[in-house]
């Protein structure tokens, strides 16, 4: 018995020994694979949301219902006829127009907003979104330059405990756009190049991995003389911004792989104006250079009479837009790289996204104040609008060169707050 029971016994070592050198054989791949640097990035595409709103202080006190409005450096990005839409007041052959705006100031909320809208907190550590526009303008034409710019910082690892674990994104749109006016400034129309760019790397620095590619936009204003309203037109193409690998560099970044592309979906936007009160009428009026320049052309058009500079045009403006976004093929969102976040499909459907604003001119030549409404549409599957209530003031500071201006705003909705502030000429 003694003797049988040592036999088992080494014959089941034998088969422990032949077990454990299979397996050893069989994981040698799998840990070979996954110390294996990707050669490529994963075949999705980070989606850029653009119903999130950004603007002036202007725009955002308005809930973004820009479009058919379309005035000044302030308004270009949302409609780009603007670069040629001449100032009521304007004397000059030539307009110079400029706007900054900082939103996402430091003191409002941090890691428990939800900015992509999908119903749950971000886990963003910091968040900051910047917006400048030049415009230069003279008689007829108008060029000018955009770029709006949302910077976050996400952790690749759970611990997140220095800048080396945490990755730095940075989403840029921009526009270089011109615009030409006809008749008595009654139609406008602009054309853009239209550019979205990434750029990704450690908060602690290095080299940027960046992505990139152009389109072109279309916009248009109608604003016939005499009458108390506008319409505007504005369309914006898909683009899908692909990584441009510089040499040597690989599709990581914190352990993390990178995607093969940022997509921003197209947008077609419908908007309309309407000033109420005493001289609405006026809302349209030829600005004295506009006046001037058809009586030098001699063109058969009528030169309507001049009226005084501060003639009233409407103490109210009731402005509304609906904006169309595309759908757009295997996105996911913009939070796949923080460290805990589910991957899912975003950008499948059709979106519509309704906006609605006021404004009034409650100390006439002083301070003007806005309220405004909108309802952001979710990327993500199933989720509804979220409901947004906007507003904020305008007062006249000083007049030095030009008429200055400070504007404030606000935008708040469910796990979401914004306070920006503006910087402009009045007008």
């Amino acid at each position: 018995m003694r003797t049988t029971a040592v036999t088992v016994s080494k014959r089941w070592w034998r088969w422990v020994g032949a077990a454990a050198c299979g397996a050893v054989l069989g994981a040698a791949p799998v840990a070979r694979a996954q110390d294996e640097t990707p050669v490529e990035p994963r075949p999705e595409r980070l989606y850029f949301n653009p119903g999130a709103l950004l603007g002036s202080a202007r725009v955002v006190s308005l809930g973004g219902a820009y479009v058919g409005i379309a005035e000044g450096a302030a308004g270009f990005p949302s409609n780009l006829a603007a670069l040629a839409h001449r100032g009521p007041t304007l004397e000059k052959d030539w307009d110079l127009g400029v706007t900054l705006s900082w939103l996402d100031l430091p003191f409002t909320s941090g890691r428990t907003r939800d900015v992509d809208n999908d119903g749950k907190p971000d886990e963003s550590r910091d968040r900051r979104q910047l917006l400048g526009g030049l415009l230069l303008q003279y008689k007829r034409f108008g060029i000018g330059f955009a770029l709006r710019n949302s910077a976050v910082t996400y952790c690749a690892t759970t611990t997140c405990a220095s800048d080396s674990e945490r990755i730095r994104v940075s989403m840029t749109q921009s526009v270089l756009a011109g615009a030409v006016s006809f008749g008595q400034d009654d139609f406008i129309l602009a054309l853009g190049i239209y550019a979205a760019q990434a750029s990704f790397r450690l908060a602690s620095g290095g080299t940027d991995l960046r992505y990139g590619d152009t389109g072109v936009a279309v916009d248009m204003l109608y604003r016939p003389h005499g009458r108390p309203w506008r319409l505007g037109v504005t369309v914006r193409p898909e683009v899908v911004a692909d990584w441009r690998r510089e040499d040597g560099q690989t599709p990581v970044l914190a352990g993390r792989t990178l995607f093969g592309a940022v997509v921003s979906p197209a947008v077609l936007s419908l908007g309309a104006s309407w000033r109420l009160g005493e001289g609405a009428e006026r809302y349209n009026r030829l600005s004295p250079a506009a006046r001037r320049q058809l009586i030098l052309d001699g063109d058969a058009l009528p030169v309507p009479e001049e009226e005084p500079k501060d003639a009233p045009a409407g103490r109210w403006l009731i402005s509304a837009q609906v904006d169309l976004l595309s759908s757009v093929d295997n996105a996911v969102p913009l939070r796949s790289f923080a460290s805990t976040a589910e991957e899912e499909r975003v950008g499948d459907t059709t979106e519509f996204a309704p906006r609605l604003g006021v404004e009034h001119d409650t100390v006439p030549g002083m301070i003007r104040l806005r309220a405004g409404v909108y309802a952001e549409p979710s990327p993500f599957d199933g989720r509804p609008p979220r409901p947004h209530v906007t507003g904020g003031f305008e007062i006249f500071v000083l007049r030095y060169w030009e008429d200055w201006s400070i504007s404030a705003s606000f935008d708040l909705a469910r796990r979401y707050s914004n306070v920006g502030l503006s910087i402009g000429f009045w007008r």
